[in-house]
């Protein structure tokens, strides 16, 4: 075989023993779940800044999202089902959105990568614009037990219809367990 041949298949040997080291130190601990694990489980809501950067020239904006999610432990991930709503200023001009959202988390340990989409509605003003808007992203929670986490969230958002389409960044803070 050529070695062109064989970077698949090494490829796909270090993938599956990368999976296998994650996913057995999670199923390991069901008896003690870890912190990021038990955070994410259960009802939870979030409140965070959001920085607006433009995927055009226009000009940078910023908001503030509020999002509610239940988790359900599935194997070492918790799926988690929820909302979230935006208002967002750019340039003179106000966005919101309502979505139903989906996230999914890896709790390893104390770290917690995530990633979440959703769909719904939008708007801006000025003048009058609607559609349907999604996001679509991730982030990472570092948690310090089950009752403080910090960490960040980065998303692509788009309103169809309207000049709305950016990348949001913004901090994540969680307290309450």
């Amino acid at each position: 075989m050529s070695r062109l041949r064989l970077l698949p298949v090494a490829f796909a040997a270090t993938l599956a023993a990368g999976v296998s080291l994650i996913s057995s130190p999670a199923s390991a601990q069901e008896e003690r779940e870890s912190a990021a694990m038990q955070a994410n489980r259960g009802l939870r809501f979030g409140l965070g800044p959001e920085i607006l950067l433009p995927t055009d020239s226009g000009p940078m904006g910023g908001g503030l999202v509020l999002d509610g999610r239940y988790g359900f432990k599935a194997g070492p991930t918790v799926l988690a089902p929820g909302g979230r709503l935006g208002g967002y200023l750019i340039s003179s001009r106000f966005a919101g959105t309502a979505m139903p959202t989906f996230r999914i988390t890896l709790p390893v340990g104390p770290l917690a990568p995530f990633a979440v989409g959703g769909i719904g509605v939008g708007g801006m003003s000025n003048p009058g614009e609607s559609g349907l808007a999604w996001v679509g992203g991730g982030g990472l929670m570092i948690h310090f037990g089950r009752v403080l986490a910090i960490g960040a969230e980065i998303t692509y958002q788009r309103i169809t219809g309207t000049e709305f389409e950016t990348l949001g960044i913004g901090p994540s803070i969680q307290f309450g367990g």
